[in-house]
């Protein structure tokens, strides 16, 4: 009797499991793979040395490589990164799935679209045009809108440049193996007033140096090198909640699950993009990059 009781039992388990694949793709009930899961969240000594971090500005520049004028945005994003010291800014050339603008050419090598920045935009309201750009993800005074045209972007980003003390600190800590392509990462929060809202951590993979065709004023340059190019986000595309403390004092450490590093990814070119956002008004508090290697 108890042998055939125990083989019951292991019969309904297995029934049971294969139930639960055979209605699971990639999503299981009551799981959300849609979000990485922070493989810790743990409380690390309050660094003091961080209390000196200046205020950065992120620009991300909606683009195209079937955009005529996109080029010219490039050429802005570029000259506002040769004006500040390094770092200061952080520009995230993006390209959504929407439409006709961001498909590839049959006669390149690259489909730098992504699902993240068709969710960005679709976050911020939408976009009219490109280029176009969101400084900070802020509605600045006299707009309407988070995404700006090109010509507004210097004056935004002098503007939020010039807040000198950022209401998050961070700091990246990376470890990267070349022989198995994996990143391993932390990224280190402690505030520098309290904060009662809510607030998301968004981690971005960015590369620059590719060389792919792009339309412009002239016709089809096959030689065009992009730079600061979105390939992936390590959280999800709207970030991951805030769980810490978010008052002085206190330093948070989020360790995500390792990321592999796709073999087409030229790694000496990659940089890690790291931002907290607002999560009610959108708007970026603070953003820091770092280099793969």
């Amino acid at each position: 009797m108890k042998s055939l009781i125990k083989k019951f039992i292991v019969f309904s388990i297995s029934v049971f499991s294969l139930f639960c694949l055979a209605g699971c793709e990639e999503t299981c009930p009551g799981i959300d793979f849609s979000v990485p899961i922070v493989s810790d969240t743990v409380s690390v000594p309050f660094d003091a040395t961080l209390a000196t971090q200046q205020r950065n500005v992120l620009l991300e520049d909606f683009t195209g490589v079937r955009c005529v004028n996109c080029p010219d945005g490039h050429l802005i994003a570029a000259s506002i990164l040769n004006s500040y010291p390094q770092g200061r800014v952080v520009v995230v050339a993006e390209h959504d799935t929407l439409g006709l603008l961001t498909g590839p050419y049959p006669f390149g090598h690259f489909d730098f679209r992504t699902t993240e920045a068709k969710d960005i935009i679709s976050l911020l309201g939408g976009i009219s045009s490109k280029p176009i750009g969101a400084i900070d993800r802020k509605i600045f005074t006299g707009e309407t809108t988070i995404p700006v045209g090109r010509q507004k972007w210097p004056g935004y980003v002098a503007a939020d440049i010039a807040l000198s003390v950022p209401k998050v600190q961070m700091k990246i800590e990376s470890q990267y193996n070349d022989a198995t392509r994996v990143l391993s990462l932390g990224v280190i929060l402690q505030y520098a007033e309290s904060i009662s809202g809510n607030n998301n951590l968004s981690i971005m993979l960015t590369e620059s140096g590719m060389v792919e065709p792009q339309l412009d004023q002239t016709g089809i340059d096959t030689f065009y090198v992009h730079n600061h190019v979105l390939r992936d986000m390590i959280s999800s595309s709207t970030g991951l909640p805030i769980k810490g403390n978010k008052s002085p004092g206190h330093a948070t450490k989020y360790v995500m699950p390792d990321y592999t590093i796709p073999s087409s990814w030229n790694a000496d070119s990659v940089h890690i993009v790291t931002f907290v956002t607002d999560t009610d008004s959108l708007n970026v508090l603070q953003v820091i990059d770092k280099s793969l290697k």
